[in-house]
Order: C-alpha cells, then sequence, then structure tokens
C-alpha cells in the first residue's frame, strides 16, 4: 500500500468512514508508478505539457472542445453521457488526476488524488455506494477545492473539471473529430446555456470554442 493511501486512510478516523474508504482506495487508486508507466504519456496526447491552470491552452491541436458547467468533479446524468462517449472510444479504463497546481496542500491535508476506474464501473460504485456518505468517495466527487484531469486508455479525448476556477467553475472536455458526433450530440446544450457559459470562458478560450 503507497504511503500516500495509508495517509489518506488517516485522515478518516471514524471506523465505518476509514473501513470504506480503505475499500474504495484498495480497488480503484492509481500507483504513482503505473501512473508514471502507462499513463502519464497519454496524459501529454491528450493535454498540453505547458498546462498549468486556466486560462492556459489545455488541449494538444488535434482536439475540438465543449465547455459546460461545472463545480464537481461529475453529476450522474453527465458521468452515463461520458460513460457512453468512452464506450464508442473503446476505453477499457479511464482515470482521474488531480492537477497538483490548483490546491495547496498543507501537512495534514488530503493527499492528491489519482484514481484508475474500469470504463464499465457503475454510478453507485463511483460514490462507493452512497454519494452523501463523507468518505473518499465523496471527497473525490463533490469537494470542490481540487481540480482534475480525466482521461481515458484511447488518448482521444479527456475532461478538465475546473471546480475551483473563480466563482464560475467550468468542465471543459476535448475530443478527436472521430469522435465529435457522439460528445456533441450527448452533450448537446440550449443555445441561452451555450451564451451563458460563454460568458464565463477565459479570454483566450473564445477563440477556440465556437
Amino acid at each position: 500500500m503507497e504511503k500516500s493511501f495509508q495517509k489518506i486512510l488517516g485522515l478518516f478516523p471514524e471506523f465505518q468512514v476509514r473501513t470504506l474508504s480503505q475499500k474504495f482506495l484498495e480497488k480503484f487508486w492509481l500507483k504513482d508508478k503505473e501512473f508514471t508507466n502507462d499513463w502519464e504519456a497519454v496524459k501529454e496526447i491528450v493535454f498540453s505539457k505547458s498546462f498549468k491552470r486556466l486560462p492556459d491552452v489545455l488541449f494538444n491541436e488535434g482536439f475540438e472542445m465543449i465547455a459546460q458547467r461545472g463545480g464537481t468533479l461529475f453529476i450522474k446524468d453527465e458521468y452515463l453521457l461520458l460513460q457512453e462517449c468512452m464506450k464508442a472510444a473503446k476505453d477499457k479504463f479511464f482515470v482521474v488526476v488531480e492537477n497538483r497546481f490548483i490546491r495547496k496542500k498543507a501537512d495534514n491535508d488530503l493527499p492528491y488524488l489519482q484514481f484508475k476506474f474500469p470504463v464499465y464501473t457503475t454510478w453507485e460504485e463511483l460514490n462507493n455506494g452512497d454519494e452523501n456518505y463523507p468518505d473518499i468517495a465523496y471527497d473525490l466527487l463533490w469537494i470542490m477545492n481540487k481540480d482534475f484531469f480525466v482521461f481515458g486508455d484511447s488518448g482521444k479525448w479527456g475532461k478538465y473539471a475546473a471546480c475551483d476556477y473563480y466563482d464560475t467553475p467550468l468542465d471543459i472536455i476535448g475530443f478527436k473529430s472521430e469522435l465529435a458526433l457522439i460528445f456533441q450530440e450527448r452533450f448537446k446544450q440550449p443555445k441561452e446555456e451555450q451564451e451563458e457559459i460563454r460568458e464565463w470562458l477565459p479570454q483566450e478560450y473564445k477563440k477556440l470554442i465556437k
């Protein structure tokens, strides 16, 4: 068990919360070695190596983008739609990796989070059985002081959850042209919502997201 894994458990002193958190971490935690060996190169196919935080340019050339309201990593409907897109991309797994440039971490804070999930992970499994129970899954999905990269092993799409982007949190999804139809259909927005989100975008992104 990794040192960071152990430290996370130490932040949940209540027995039941710690037990449920350990179950989730043992099943889904992404070890540093696996990230370095298997996933870092995929991340660099999708996301720009120079990106640190918005408004830096997020995706590499060749990716189209959609912006939508953010605030949490996933809500149920959005996760299920993204799951359909991941299946179309033929991903087997997807990862969620916290952006370490966003949250200043003191010694007694939650370690930076990184998880690996099978694409067929259900919403209930993602929530460790209960989306309202304050274990590590709740901290991943609902606590708003963190930003995340999300991407699959295909290297054909990515999502950036800017949960901590001032008072206008954003999700920005990028995808290769071969997946444009399914992403645009699944994440289609009313015109009023598109216009509102466009106002939230950093100036650099208003030129990139039409």
